[in-house]
């Protein structure tokens, strides 16, 4: 009876955050992060429920899976010589974040969520705003999709790393991974090649081919990297990349797959965030995220003046500002980092209140000054 209760009470939150979320302008899934915390401190039962953490899982993978798949490998390969400072403003801010970390006396993983960015939010506020198609947003873009590619790999190799009585042989293992995508992407593209009825059942079939064959793709990937060592995330961001890659933009199969995704299995994951954060409270201080909001903004503005003679001082310090947005990744490499002993639990909860107060302050920041 009190699992039927549960599960319940996560779907009619799930149901009801996107409706709630166009009323007050926030993130559905920050309100999922809050509506967790409610629903600990109203039961106090959630964290002992194992399917709730099943699901939580579920949802992490499907939220990297999404992640992969949102990148658009067309626009980095089209617009990457011509918006040549791009790249290195993306360098610049991850190496500032490494530094900045290490002189904070952080844990190097800290200089992965300091250069992380939301494309979750990036891309929402962008399409808002109207600047998408505009040279300044493709450039927004660009950064982004580069930013996300670098900081999981860079996650996933720092957890390899961090990983107790790793051998040389079984730190080479993950490397393996690498060999497998490769071979799934062109044989991908000898079937799309030679069978294009059939490959193009995953785009419009009654029996949702494309779903169904995109979930199996995630959960291999996830299972490989597992098995080789690595992040079960990674493979999952893998398997979206391949999709993103062999089809070249996923269009309506990106649709199908963002609604199975946010519709059933991710509010999982952002409500057991809440969870986290109710039953850690103890353990918080303001002091760690103010810190990082300040320092993940600082990592992010700095190098953007890279672009002062091509935007605008509203264009550029709108830019420093969307890119300082966390949100998934971040959320992720935390829990990732507390299950590995590399950050306790106390700072895997700080970093999840630093990561909703980036969601919230900066893209209405970007809004004031794009606006203005």
């Amino acid at each position: 009876m009190r699992e039927f209760i549960e599960i319940s009470l996560v779907v009619l939150i799930a149901f009801a955050s996107p409706v709630f979320s166009q009323k007050v302008k926030i993130p559905a899934v920050i309100i999922e992060i809050i509506a967790g915390f409610m629903l600990a401190l109203a039961t106090g039962f959630f964290i002992r429920s194992e399917w709730f953490s099943f699901f939580s899982t579920i949802g992490l993978i499907f939220l990297m899976f999404l992640s992969g798949l949102e990148i658009d490998f067309t626009l980095i390969i089209r617009k990457f010589r011509a918006y040549w400072k791009v790249p290195v403003y993306v360098i610049l801010s991850i190496s500032l974040a490494f530094l900045i970390s290490s002189a904070l006396n952080l844990n190097i993983i800290y200089g992965v969520f300091l250069a992380n960015v939301s494309l979750g939010i990036v891309m929402p506020v962008m399409k808002e705003t109207g600047i998408t198609d505009t040279e300044f947003g493709q450039k927004v873009l660009l950064a982004t999709f580069l930013t996300d590619l670098i900081t999981i790999s860079l996650l996933s190799g720092i957890a390899v790393t961090f990983k107790q009585s790793a051998s040389s042989f079984e730190l080479f293992l993950p490397v393996m991974i690498v060999p497998a995508f490769i071979a799934a992407y062109y044989l991908g593209r000898f079937l799309i090649w030679h069978f294009p009825d059939f490959m193009a059942r995953f785009f419009d079939d009654p029996m949702e081919l494309g779903v169904r064959g995109s979930f199996a793709i995630m959960i291999l990937f996830s299972g490989l990297a597992y098995i080789l060592g690595s992040e079960a995330i990674l493979g999952a961001f893998l398997a979206g990349a391949l999709i993103s890659m062999i089809f070249r933009g996923a269009g309506k199969l990106e649709e199908s797959l963002m609604g199975v995704g946010y519709g059933i299995f991710i509010p999982f994951f952002f409500i057991k965030t809440g969870v986290d954060i109710f039953y850690r409270i103890s353990e918080i201080t303001l002091f760690l995220p103010l810190l990082l909001l300040l320092a993940g903004f600082a990592v992010k503005i700095i190098p953007s003046l890279i672009f002062a003679s091509d935007l605008s001082p509203g264009n550029l310090f709108g830019f420093g500002f969307l890119q300082s947005s966390k949100l998934g990744l971040t959320l992720a490499g935390a829990e990732i980092a507390r299950d590995l002993g590399i950050i306790t639990p106390g700072e895997a909860v700080g970093i999840a209140i630093w990561t909703v107060l980036s969601a919230l302050l900066f893209p209405t920041l970007f809004r004031l000054v794009v606006r203005s």
